[in-house]
């Protein structure tokens, strides 16, 4: 009897303990947080605007993928632009944080000329607006 009252004491804690952790360690799909954006004055009709983007996070444990960016076009020669990302394994129960920093390009086509407006966003805020030229 004394057998099975530990093997049922074992069980629970080992259930008890993977709830936890599934608390604790998550992964999703979230926005990159935007440091440093640099695009071209100007690039001549039929060019693409190609924007270098830099994304700083801290985090305490797990890693991040850059999956896309989210590019709206919201009025003619007008873009708003987030990041997504996956958060694998994040942990936020770890002392030691470490320093995320990735750098990727943003492409928009361009079909007309006159002035490309980006806008970068940080979530829902914006962080910067870069205008590009188009001859």
């Amino acid at each position: 009897m004394k057998k099975y009252l530990f093997l049922l004491g074992f069980f629970a804690l080992t259930i008890n303990s993977c709830t936890k952790n599934q608390d604790i360690v998550k992964t999703f799909v979230g926005n990159l947080p935007i440091v440093l954006t640099n695009s071209p004055t100007t690039v001549t009709v039929g060019q693409n605007i190609i924007s270098n983007v830099r994304f700083e996070l801290t985090s305490l444990s797990g890693s991040v993928y850059f999956q896309s960016f989210d590019i709206k076009e919201i009025s003619v020669k007008q873009f708003n632009i987030t990041a997504n990302a996956l958060y694998k394994d994040w942990n936020m129960q770890i002392a030691m944080p470490v320093m995320w920093t990735l750098d990727t390009t943003a492409s928009i086509k361009t079909t007309t000329s006159g002035k490309y407006v980006l806008n970068f966003y940080n979530s829902s805020i914006l962080f910067k607006s870069d205008t590009v030229q188009v001859n």
